[in-house]
């Protein structure tokens, strides 16, 4: 009788959970490994960075790492809508279709990619970069170098980034995130011996964000290795090709303006201090930024494989396991969020004095802020999983345009009549202030439409 207990028990977990929550603790428990190798490299360069490069330098680097977050919005949501379309398909065993996607989007977004790398190559010598990045006049060769492996990497990531997109519609995410988790501990490794060397600004920059290409190529290698374009149905081919490209496009379009949005509320924060405030507040800001970053980071483990699965459920009907889903996310979300933003802000002395040993004071009311932003942020993105999901795209697209105007306009008048500490709150409050606005008046359709839609 004994003997049967822990089967009955396995049996009883694999029950509760269901199949859609094991795929989701599948791919979470893979992109756990990523994530951590992630954060590694998030908090594990900031010291030896810091002390090789200085305040200001640092400030410099950190903003410049930042950037490459506009690779995610620079392929013009053809990532999100490519994934959207390679998991419908892949459900209805379409493998001709998922081929037909995967390299009508390829070839897209290579376009975009050379049309990138030529605007570069034609804004680097003429915009004075080192007073953008808040650095002095003597460093402006080394600000154009440092920008141009932003530029260039940013230019090569537009179509490597969709392979780790289709992965994840395939159902596929662990040999994504174990290209992705080589890719950062390259980057991390690399960065750190850069930096006990003595290595320049130019250099480190190069090395943090061009590193990383590496496990995205891999795993660009290893999707065209399963779906060649020979699988591509040829006699089909040109009349798919178009409608393709058109389902791409107008699911795209709406994907890059929420990316968009998302990158002026949000990515644009170390850009504005530096640009106000200068490049040693950037370096303060970019230290309790990256800490709480953690946080997000940990969560994404949960939402990025729940998207697909969300489509997969909608797709069949399911809509009761859906709203149900939404409302334990939303919950553990949050309280995940909030119980350890508070412990970050409570123990930050402690942790930046062995994190990165000389800081600038920082003051509680920028820990407060980031608390504050943590928590909404965590509700925000768990109801966001959902509505891309649901291709909910223009209600998303017309309140992340109010929200990411008042969010960066804010930001500006904040650093320039208060400094960094109210930058956070400003986050926080206008996106409340919008969605709840928002979902007030328009909630009952959005949630409707999603109930009466064919996936």
């Amino acid at each position: 009788m004994d003997s049967q207990t822990p089967r009955s028990q396995a049996n009883g977990w694999r029950k509760l959970i269901g199949t859609r929550g094991r795929s989701v603790l599948s791919a979470s428990a893979w992109g756990l490994t990523a994530k951590l190798c992630a954060g590694a490299n998030l908090l594990l360069s900031v010291p030896f960075v810091l002390r090789a490069l200085g305040q200001a330098q640092f400030g410099a680097w950190a903003t410049l790492v930042s950037l490459v977050t506009f690779a995610g919005f620079l392929d013009f949501g053809f990532g999100n809508g490519t994934m959207n379309l390679v998991a419908a398909a892949h459900g209805r065993n379409e493998h001709s279709v998922v081929a037909a996607v995967l390299h009508e989007s390829w070839r897209v977004l290579l376009g975009i990619a050379a049309a990138i790398a030529i605007i570069a190559t034609i804004l680097l010598p003429l915009v004075p970069w080192n007073r953008l990045l808040g650095l002095p006049t003597t460093a402006a060769w080394e600000s154009r170098l440092a920008i141009a492996a932003v530029l260039y990497s940013i230019a090569i990531a537009v179509p490597l980034n969709l392979a780790m997109r289709a992965q994840l519609g395939l159902g596929r995410g662990e040999r994504a995130f174990r290209w992705q988790a080589a890719g950062q501990v390259l980057a991390a490794v690399l960065v750190v011996m850069l930096a006990l060397f003595g290595a320049s600004l130019p250099t480190l920059t190069a090395a943090a964000v061009a590193t990383p290409l590496i496990g995205a190529a891999g795993n660009t290698l290893t999707l065209w290795r399963d779906y060649p374009a020979s699988r591509v149905d040829a006699r089909s081919a040109r009349a798919r090709r178009k409608e393709i490209a058109g389902r791409i496009r107008r699911e795209g379009f709406l994907f890059f303006i929420l990316q968009l949005a998302a990158a002026l509320a949000f990515s644009a924060d170390l850009p504005l201090v530096s640009a106000l405030r200068g490049a040693a507040e950037a370096g303060t800001y970019a230290v309790v930024q990256r800490l709480f970053s953690m946080i997000p980071l940990c969560i994404s483990l949960v939402w990025t494989p729940l998207w697909p699965i969300y489509r997969q459920a909608l797709a069949i009907g399911d809509h009761a396991w859906v709203m149900r889903t939404l409302r334990r996310s939303c919950a553990t979300a949050i309280g995940f969020a909030a119980t350890c933003a508070m412990i970050f802000a409570l123990c930050f002395p402690l942790i930046s004095r062995l994190w990165v040993h000389h800081l600038a004071p920082v003051d509680r009311a920028l820990l407060a802020g980031f608390v504050m932003w943590c928590i909404v942020e965590a509700g925000a993105t768990a109801l966001s999983t959902l509505l891309n999901a649901a291709s909910v795209m223009r209600f998303q697209m017309i309140t992340s345009i109010i929200f990411a105007t008042i969010c960066f306009t804010g930001k500006a008048m904040v650093l320039s009549r208060i400094g960094i500490d109210g930058v956070p709150w400003v986050t926080a409050l206008a996106w409340c202030i919008v969605n709840a606005i928002a979902f007030t008046c328009f909630g009952h359709r959005v949630f409707e439409r999603i109930a009466t839609t064919r996936y």
